[in-house]
């Protein structure tokens, strides 16, 4: 950077910004998915047997599964966030507009 350029807000720690609102959003519906199929499989609504009670230990380990690894994102781009200084040089902030 030279003596000259200003620095200027961090573009990228914009985009996580609203990548963590747009997820926050998200989040509860996502760590609910599965969920309905889960509940009227396993209450012999829509199919009963052992291989219905299979498919619902399968469906509820999936549905336990997505929810652990739905809790994790915020916390990761939490951690990115942090890692984001507020202001870059000019030509860093035109590179990462770029895609460089």
């Amino acid at each position: 950077m030279t003596a000259s350029e200003a620095n200027v807000p961090n573009p990228r720690k914009a985009d996580l910004r609203q990548l963590r609102n747009d997820l926050a959003k998200e989040v509860e519906s996502l760590g609910k998915s599965l969920k309905g199929a889960a509940e009227d499989l396993g209450g012999d609504k829509v199919w009963v047997g052992r291989n219905a009670r299979a498919w619902r230990r399968e469906l509820d380990g999936r549905h336990r599964r997505l929810g652990e690894q739905v809790g994790k994102l915020l916390p990761i781009v939490d951690a990115a966030l942090r890692g984001e200084p507020d202001q870059v040089s000019a030509a860093e902030a035109r590179a990462y507009e770029r895609g460089a």
